[in-house]
């Protein structure tokens, strides 16, 4: 299966080391002294996702681990439609955050806060990867496949990131562990209903903590 490649995550972190990039005036610097985080879930999950790309510079891993925060928004949004989850992360990404206008200074004060909000995205909090083997390897596939396709995107200057190839490498022993026989037997028999459980995997395994050591995780379990 052809993993989801997201072009619109690329366009989003363009857009926010852009803005980082512009120095706000003294008035809006004063305004973001003391910033906050909105009541609304989707508005603060964007906020913070904008908050630690810029204070990760943009790089690949910290872009990866990011994307934790509109993965919470939309899937709080998609219970009652799980297979629309895919389409509602790259809607997420088409949006700006509130705070546009004081990104830049807000962004190191805002990650704490995020954070706090959001304790599942610790790198210190134990993973554990679903005991059914085919659950497994089809989560695990389908984070690695929606990283793969974030790290292919144009976010580097010199040719393919090492977190791009990680995630190439990983991928490629994941797919050839999910056979079509595997696909068959789950009941899986077409191309569309194994798109569906490529979103279905994707929203079910991004809960689970950190996605930097989600991966980690999945490594060790595909050998």
């Amino acid at each position: 299966m052809k993993p989801f490649v997201s072009r619109a995550v690329a366009a989003l972190i363009g857009a926010a080391m852009a803005l980082g990039a512009v120095p706000a005036s003294p008035a809006r610097a004063q305004v973001a002294a003391t910033p906050s985080l909105p009541a609304d879930a989707q508005a603060a999950g964007i906020m913070c996702f904008y908050a630690a790309v810029l204070a990760g510079r943009g790089q690949t891993e910290a872009v990866a681990e990011a994307t934790w925060f509109l993965f919470d928004a939309a899937r709080r949004v998609t219970a009652d439609t799980p297979e629309t989850f895919v389409e509602k992360v790259e809607e997420l990404v088409g949006l700006t955050p509130p705070n546009l206008e004081t990104l830049a200074t807000d962004a190191p004060q805002l990650l704490p806060l995020c954070a706090a909000r959001y304790p599942l995205i610790s790198s210190k909090r134990t993973i554990t990867l679903p005991a059914d083997p085919f659950t497994r390897d089809m989560q695990c596939y389908a984070l690695t496949g929606y990283m793969a396709g974030v790290a292919e995107s144009e976010l580097e200057d010199s040719g393919e990131s090492p977190f791009g190839k990680r995630m190439t490498a990983l991928a490629d022993r994941l797919s050839a562990r999910l056979t079509p026989e595997r696909y068959i037997e789950k009941g899986h028999t077409d191309e569309a209903s194994i798109q569906r459980l490529f979103a279905l995997s994707l929203r079910d395994i991004s809960p689970v903590g950190n996605l930097m050591s989600i991966l980690t995780a999945c490594e060790a379990a595909a050998g």
